[in-house]
């Protein structure tokens, strides 16, 4: 593996209710909320929303592109918050901070997942082991 770029390249997903039924098919996950549109119209969401799995992709997606690896290497943790849930129709970005030295010899790399308003979906830290970053 070769070293990687200073900085994440860009990442984003666009959510659907196609792309969240399939996640359902495949997690086995059909919460109502998911899945059922009158369901999550009457919900507090106000519309069906996204496994909280979906709108995270786009950190993945970043982190296996910088590596060049198709999954990110053993020992990697993730550290996150939610602040808000995704809907049909949202396209989520991410927007990563420079990786920086993690005090255990890891690469540390704050990010958040951003929607098309700009509005924080998930913020986080992501953490590769030493021998990767």
């Amino acid at each position: 593996m070769t070293r990687p770029a200073p900085s994440l390249p860009t990442a984003e997903i666009a959510i659907s209710q196609d792309l969240i039924d399939g996640y359902a098919a495949v997690s086995g996950d059909f919460n109502p909320v998911h899945v059922d549109r009158a369901f999550g119209a009457a919900s507090a969401f106000g519309s069906t929303i996204a496994h909280g799995c979906l709108p995270m992709e786009p950190i993945f997606m970043a982190l296996q592109r910088w590596l060049g690896v198709p999954a990110l290497p053993p020992g990697s943790t993730m550290d996150l918050r939610y602040h808000r849930p995704s809907r049909p129709g949202d396209v989520i970005r991410l927007d990563a901070a420079t990786p920086e030295a993690d005090p255990g010899g890891g690469t540390r790399i704050p990010f958040a997942c951003l929607n098309q308003a700009g509005e924080k979906v998930i913020e986080g830290v992501a953490v590769l082991p030493a021998a990767v970053g």
